[in-house]
Parts: structure tokens; sequence; C-alpha cells
């Protein structure tokens, strides 16, 4: 079986990410982040609705890791750069999911990118992100697509309505974002925290559903 982690989000783009996967004959294991402020699930709710639609295109089994992601980004928060929060939680949400993948034979990330749609996606923040992905194959199957193309696909799949459901967003957004990250900045963050331990608690402490 040709199997890969999956980013998803919730939003329009990793889902068509993981679709144009499955199209190729991959299996995903999907890697959704939740946070506690978010009282009615609305954000697991919805993940849960989107991967029903897409195992509509596999006979495979399928499953959902769910992080709960407060501790991470209450760390992030307290100890390090807060303009590198966005930078800093999508370098470990790419660690989590190496992980992730040794446990699942796997070696293929897949995330729903886009280039400049925001601010962990800039060139110069996704250059921030390459060191610690040595030893896996990192594919973004819609870095050079426009939002319309992604609305399309999904109308085509039909996971339009459940992808644009409200759900809770993140509250630990700093105001002004980094957008040309330097490594330099980046690594002296990390070094304020212990991110191997982010890790490992993160995958002991997941919530796991099978479809």
């Amino acid at each position: 079986m040709r199997k890969f982690i999956s980013l998803l989000s919730g939003g329009l783009d990793s889902p068509i990410a993981a679709y144009l996967m499955l199209k190729r004959g991959f299996t995903p294991t999907f890697l959704s982040f939740l946070t506690s402020d978010d009282y009615e699930d609305s954000m697991k709710k919805k993940v849960i609705k989107i991967v029903k639609i897409l195992s509509r295109f596999t006979n495979d089994e399928l499953k959902i890791y769910f992080i709960n992601h407060d501790n991470n980004l209450d760390a992030f928060k307290e100890f390090c750069d807060r303009k590198l929060t966005c930078v800093l939680c999508k370098r470990l949400m790419l660690r989590i999911a190496k992980k992730l993948g040794e446990l699942n034979q796997t070696n293929i990330i897949v995330t729903g990118d886009i280039l400049g749609e925001q601010a962990s996606q800039t060139l110069d923040n996704l250059y921030a992100y390459n060191n610690i992905i040595s030893g896996c194959v990192m594919l973004r199957p819609l870095i050079g697509c426009d939002k319309q193309e992604v609305i399309d696909l999904n109308k085509k799949i039909g996971s339009y309505n459940a992808s644009s459901e409200p759900s809770a967003g993140c509250n630990f957004n700093p105001q002004y974002p980094e957008t040309h990250a330097k490594l330099g900045e980046v690594l002296n963050s990390e070094k304020k925290v212990n991110i191997e331990e982010l890790i490992m608690n993160s995958i002991k402490n997941a919530e796991i559903l099978k479809f």
C-alpha cells in the first residue's frame, strides 16, 4: 500500500491535496490539530465530515489522528518570539507528521499549501520548514493553484459545503505574524522549548478515529 500523512485543517485546500493523492492510488492517514476553545467541537466534526467524503475515493481504511494543540501553542506563546508563532506551529506540525509517518511506515507528507496565501506560506516561510523534513518527501499538490481552482475541485468532489462550514479559528495568531522568517531566529526560538517532548506528548495523547 502506498501511504502518506495528510495534514488536514478543515479548510478548502487540504482536502483537495489529499484527494489528488487518492486519485493516484495513495492512502492517507489524516492528521488534524484542535484547540480547546472549540467548545462545540466544530472543527473536529467538520474534519470527520470531510474525511467521510474523501473515503468515497478509496476502499482502504482511513484513520484520523486528532492532536490537542493547546499545550504546544501555549509553550510557543509563553517562551518564544511572538511574531514566529505561526512558523513555529507549522514546523511542529510537520515534525509530528514526520514522526507519525515513521509509525505508519511512510515518509510522504502532503499539505494544502498555496504559495503566499497565508503568513505561513510565503516563500521565506516555506523555506524555513525545509531543514526539518530531511528524509521525507514533502508534497504540495496545490502550490501553484489559485483559490477558484480549489473551490471548483471542492464542488466537483462534493466537499465544498463541508469545507465551507464555519468552525472555531485559532486564537494564538500573533497580531503581526512574521512573513519573512529567518532560519536563525526560528532555531533560536525553538531552543526555548522542548520540541521532542511536545512531539511525543502530542502523539501519545492523540485521539485516533478509523473509517
